[in-house]
């Protein structure tokens, strides 16, 4: 269907939309290109590779994966990370006298503390090693947040930080100054991200959660300056690249819909629609993912704030499922349709590395519009 008769027909039909009285939509999408880009770069402002390299954000708990075969998740036990390692000046005080193995550990501990929504006390009960509060950040301020601690953690006695808490602390972590670095976002006293990055050998890695609940990780194997790498690093293409077509003209124009209508959606098929889920999952749209599944009266679904809910919550599944969408971008090399019925439909990912496929269920709402379907492939 052609976008610009789709476009009309609907802004008749919408009482508000920000399209309204736009006949040329290039200089709109470019504003949320660049919109997109900059939010990408100031997810975990500190941690710059989380914004530049090939990272795979989290948009769907791990139930609602429709593959072939569930990810499983190791439960983290729940306990606090106590800071005698930091604070005892001792030889076994700092990062150049620990092993790799003991720092990943660490980070590891603290990941499966913290969650998004937890409370000041909570983290300070559960996390104790000493923080700072940073009362220049230096960062955008459009985080949405409005207080941050910082953590430098099996740090050499006196050991004071080269760069601003913006960035990351590159340097001194590959000289093992320091052995990891936490930045905790605030948002009313309770937890709103944060960006961890720990030294492992000749190597950074680095990890954390958004104000929404989703993952991103990377490994960057930088120098001192490895800061200044990580400027408008293009993304490699990938099989569900939108490509500049129609389809990606739809995805920007519902962005902009302060009314949003599936009709935008009408005539594309199951592979269309998972492309623009891909897409979604990959800006970090939240609300569009879980517009693009199959919300008909009747379908045993979550609410939308279920669902947001529930991504906050579990960041053991968070992370499963950016591994696995990083997996899909990286590795995906042919996606085929097998057509179960004429309302449903199972979109099947081929691999690089031949490994089995994975299919996403698909389904023809009511409207006759594809959709992503909830339940996942027995």
């Amino acid at each position: 269907m052609n976008l610009d008769k789709l476009l009309a027909e609907f802004k008749e039909t919408a009482d508000q939309t920000l399209l309204r009285e736009i006949n040329d939509t290039s200089k709109l999408e470019e504003q949320i290109r660049m919109s997109i880009k900059d939010k990408r770069k100031k997810r975990f402002p500190f941690t710059y590779p989380l914004g530049a390299a090939v990272v795979a954000v989290v948009l769907v708990a791990t139930p609602y994966w429709l593959q072939k075969e569930g990810t499983s998740a190791v439960p983290v036990k729940e306990t606090s990370v106590q800071p005698s390692m930091n604070q005892n000046p001792s030889p076994n005080s700092d990062a150049r006298a620990l092993d790799d193995q003991k720092i990943k550990e660490t980070a590891e501990e603290i990941f499966g503390i913290l969650q998004v929504g937890m409370t000041q006390d909570q983290v300070k009960e559960k996390l104790q090693f000493p923080h700072i509060v940073i009362d220049e950040y230096g960062g955008s301020g459009d985080d949405y947040s409005d207080e941050y601690w910082g953590y430098n953690i099996f740090a050499k006695e006196g050991y004071q930080r080269k760069e601003d808490w913006v960035l990351e602390e590159t340097e001194g972590l590959l000289n093992r100054d320091l052995g990891l670095e936490l930045l905790i976002f605030w948002r009313d006293k309770k937890v709103n991200g944060y960006g961890l990055s720990y030294v492992q050998g000749k190597e950074i890695h680095s990890f954390g959660l958004n104000r929404s609940g989703t993952y991103s990780e990377s490994i960057s194997k930088g120098t001192s300056n490895s800061n200044e790498e990580y400027n408008d690093t293009p993304d490699p293409s990938t099989l569900f690249d939108l490509k500049d077509d129609e389809k990606e003209q739809r995805y920007f124009a519902y962005m902009e819909m302060e009314e949003k209508n599936d009709e935008l959606w009408r005539g594309l098929s199951p592979i269309d629609i998972l492309k623009l889920y891909v897409q979604a999952q990959k800006d970090d749209e939240l609300e569009i993912m879980y517009a693009l599944h199959n919300n008909d009266d009747g379908v045993e679904k979550p609410t939308l704030e279920q669902f947001l809910e529930e991504i906050k919550k579990d960041p053991i599944g968070a992370r499963n499922s950016a591994r696995h969408l990083d997996k899909l971008l990286e590795q995906g090399s042919s996606m085929s349709v097998e057509n179960i019925s004429d309302k449903e439909a199972v979109v099947w990912i081929s691999f690089k590395d031949n490994i089995e496929k994975v299919g996403y269920r698909m389904e023809k709402n009511k409207k006759g519009i594809w959709k992503v379907g909830w339940r996942a492939l027995q």
